[in-house]
């Protein structure tokens, strides 16, 4: 799972910059293959997208910031809509799009840690 610095990153929600982490780490995983191979009835066989994979992404967040009874609420509401990480470092972006926030759990009652779901990164 590759690590993003929250210092050197910036996530926003549905048009909400992010503030309030409680780490300084963002992480991002894909799940499933990209490609999936078909074997057909004579036995030819080709690659196909695999439009199953999904990304999640996970960031801990302090109980007390501004944006964690949003993000909250979000997830009560099944909200869905996009999430961009940009790189300050190098200025580049990439934008989840089809993301809900799939859980928000309690490390401990300082922090919690939310979970994102995403079908699509920079429309792929």
């Amino acid at each position: 799972m590759p690590l993003y610095n929250i210092r050197n990153t910036e996530l926003v929600w549905r048009g909400l910059t992010l503030t309030g982490f409680s780490e300084v780490k963002v992480g991002i995983a894909q799940g499933g293959d990209s490609n999936v191979q078909v074997i057909g009835i004579a036995g030819e066989c080709f690659t196909h997208p695999n439009n199953k994979r999904v990304w999640t992404i996970s960031s801990s967040f302090n109980i007390n910031s501004l944006c964690y009874p949003i993000l909250e609420q979000d997830n009560l509401n099944n909200i869905e809509d996009t999430l961009i990480l940009r790189d300050l470092n190098i200025g580049t972006s990439d934008i989840y799009t089809n993301c809900s926030i799939m859980s928000i759990t309690s490390d401990n009652n300082i922090r919690k840690t939310v979970t994102w779901h995403a079908v699509k990164r920079n429309g792929r």
